[in-house]
């Protein structure tokens, strides 16, 4: 089963899609132009991308270069949706990052065709891909934790690099480490791969949690999995980061927790109060009403002034 995304502003356009789909046996969603669109796009990995132009907002075509950009998203083929022919446009469309493009409104039957040509096209050209690609596991490595993101079939390709790659030297170095398996982009994921990534995951028996970034394949773990315990799976890589920002933060806090009592146990006594940053200190100074300026007596001046003036002799005339 194919998976058809559609982002469409227009409501009227929206509920033509919503007509030509009905009752086909294809996993379409259509949703608005948003900003949080672009990464249910690489979570979910949608088969082709029907993208409504309106012509009048720049981050559309922005929002297509992006996805160009992505690693996840950069081959899906984009169909443009436009409202009216535009010379312009349609001399530019494959340099803007659109594969083809169709004018409104849109006649069910050449719709369809035009959506399984490309999809056809896209799966041969992912295949080719595969037969010719060396390394079927891309492994990311850094802050914390390893990445292994799968490229090809489980079966076939991923499961056999596997075997390659988790040497003993190399479950050794990452021991201390957060695990983590993308498998967004891979083509079918089913019970069988499931079973496979649970044998998988005894290899990390050491760790807590084994995290999956699974996309449109969450469904199959959520139904498949056993040990879901063990298993973390999240549908986006910032659900992922948002996890693991709160699992640092959880960790800060019992490390201060455990200091907090050791200390305690050592003195007896609550520890001191951390210092304050000095940015946050509020230095009030007195503010002393002006003194009057003191009023000299000017006799006393005058006879300062004499004075002075009589110390100082001129030099005797010849």
């Amino acid at each position: 089963m194919h998976f058809i995304m559609v982002i469409e502003n227009d409501p009227n356009s929206s509920q033509d899609l919503e007509n030509i789909f009905l009752g086909l046996r294809q996993r379409v969603v259509i949703t608005k132009f948003s900003q949080t669109v672009q990464e249910y796009v690489k979570s979910s990995n949608p088969d082709i991308i029907l993208m409504g132009l309106s012509f009048k907002d720049k981050k559309e075509l922005e929002f297509v270069l992006e996805l160009r950009r992505d690693v996840i998203t950069h081959n899906i083929p984009i169909l443009a949706m436009i409202p009216k022919e535009d010379t312009n446009f349609i001399a530019n469309h494959k340099a803007l990052g659109f594969t083809d493009y169709m004018v409104k409104p849109l006649i069910k039957q050449p719709l369809l065709d035009r959506i399984h040509s490309h999809i056809e096209e896209y799966k041969f050209s992912e295949s080719s891909k595969t037969r010719d690609n060396m390394s079927f596991v891309v492994v990311d490595r850094g802050h914390g934790r390893v990445l292994f993101q799968c490229r090809a079939n489980l079966k076939r390709y991923v499961f056999p690099e596997f075997k390659k790659i988790f040497t003993p030297n190399f479950l050794k170095s990452i021991q201390s480490e957060r695990i983590c398996f993308d498998v967004r982009v891979v083509p079918e994921l089913g019970k069988d791969e499931v079973e496979v990534f649970e044998r998988v995951m005894k290899l990390f028996s050491n760790h807590e949690k084994v995290v999956f970034i699974a996309g449109r394949h969450m469904g199959a773990f959520i139904e498949h999995a056993a040990d879901d315990e063990k298993m973390l799976v999240f549908m986006a890589p910032n659900e992922f980061e948002e996890y693991v920002k709160m699992e640092e933060q959880k960790k800060e806090e019992q490390r201060k927790k455990e200091k907090k009592e050791k200390f305690i146990k050592e003195t007896g006594k609550e520890p001191p109060p951390a210092p304050t940053l000095l940015s946050q200190v509020k230095i009030e100074l007195p503010i002393n009403p002006p003194s009057e300026p003191e009023i000299s007596n000017p006799s006393s001046e005058s006879t300062d002034t004499s004075s002075n003036s009589d110390s100082t002799q001129s030099p005797p005339q010849p």
